[in-house]
């Protein structure tokens, strides 16, 4: 190596236990294109794919009524109602390098170099994890590079939310709550769902409620009950170890998992999602729609350009050697589309919401 550049001979063409350098480049990006084929569940299921920059999107509300017909009248016409707002959605650029020295090439196994793969891919599933965490749990709205406003969730920003079935609200109206306790109980959950499905949202045919938890709330609500006066039982899924009760289940019990989200039960219409990664001191309530769908709460953006969407691994200054040196690169931003579609709820005496640093 001369002058700060690799050269074919520099670098062994295999690693100590016989794995072509090549074959193990030609892995990992086999392994990126199955990743951003599956995406993460999470992201998935309550964002919708976008690459512009903004968009106007209708906030649910009620539709319109037929009218009885009359034998001269002509009937009004349905039209979209003007409960729209312009959404706009932000785009920001992460990356990570490798960089791997002609000894540590020498003297590594092929596992080795993969574990320092596998450390990129968890890395990205964090950051996407956390850049929808952000949109949800982030009260204040933004902007994004073209000065369209980047939404969060309905936070009392005089913005006033569409009339559905009857409940009207005003520009104060906030999807940013508080226990107003030390823990969270039944009334908070169903305050929670409350404020998804006013809004016309976990209603709809193909329309699924989900609570995320740190499992620090997942204790709390796995002993909710109708008999210490919470609105609905909390029923363990099928996930749950074998116990003995004297109680009769009336309906189904919630699965296992969900588009790959691990459900610890149900509470009401709600299935309960536990994540390590939800913070502490935050219940989270959402809509989904499933994979992709238009009524999820988020927007997820990307480029434009299809080359330039998803985790990429780009390779280094040396063409005979791309696994040398290479980087990890992310394109991607997260903004509220459905504003009503979600709620948040922190576990504290206070009655003033306070955002989490992620």
């Amino acid at each position: 190596m001369g002058n700060g550049f690799y050269t074919a001979s520099d670098v062994p063409s295999t690693t100590i236990d016989g794995q072509d350098i090549n074959d193990i480049w030609a892995e990992f990006q086999a392994t990126i294109n199955l990743r951003n084929a599956e995406r993460l569940a999470l992201a998935s299921l309550f964002t919708f794919k976008t690459a512009e920059s903004s968009d106007m999107v209708a906030q649910s509300g009620d539709v319109g009524e037929f009218e009885e017909a009359s034998e001269f009248g002509i009937p009004k016409a349905l039209h979209s109602a003007p409960e729209t707002l312009r959404m706009g959605f932000p785009l920001r650029w992460f990356d990570r390098a490798t960089r791997y020295t002609r000894d540590f090439i020498r003297e590594a196994t092929a596992d080795q170099v993969s574990s320092v793969h596998a450390q990129a891919l968890e890395a990205d599933n964090k950051l996407v994890f956390k850049g929808v965490l952000n949109a949800l749990l982030s009260k204040p709205n933004g902007t994004n590079e073209d000065g369209q406003t980047v939404f969060r969730l309905w936070n009392g920003d005089g913005n006033v939310p569409p009339t559905h079935g009857g409940d009207t609200f005003d520009g104060g109206h906030t999807h940013y709550l508080t226990t107003n306790s030390a823990d969270v109980d039944g009334t908070d959950l169903k305050d929670l769902i409350n404020h998804v499905t006013h809004h016309g949202y976990g209603t709809e045919a193909g329309d699924r409620l989900i609570i995320l938890v740190n499992p620090q709330e997942a204790d709390t609500v796995r002993a909710l009950r109708v008999a210490d006066v919470a609105p609905f039982d909390f029923i363990s899924s099928e996930s749950a170890p074998a116990y003995l009760t004297q109680d009769t289940l009336v309906g189904q019990r919630p699965p296992a998992s969900y588009e790959g989200l691990t459900v610890i039960g149900g509470f009401g219409q709600a299935w309960i999602v536990e994540d390590y990664l939800v913070p502490k001191g935050y219940v989270i309530a959402l809509s989904t729609g499933g994979a992709n769908a238009s009524r999820n709460p988020l927007a997820f953006r990307e480029h434009k350009r299809n080359e330039y969407k998803g985790l990429r691994q780009i390779q280094g200054p040396n063409d005979a050697y791309p696994l040398a040196e290479s980087y990890y690169s992310r394109g991607f931003g997260i903004g509220a589309r459905h504003r009503g579609a979600a709620a948040v709820m922190q576990v504290t005496v206070s009655t003033t919401y306070t955002p989490p640093t992620l």
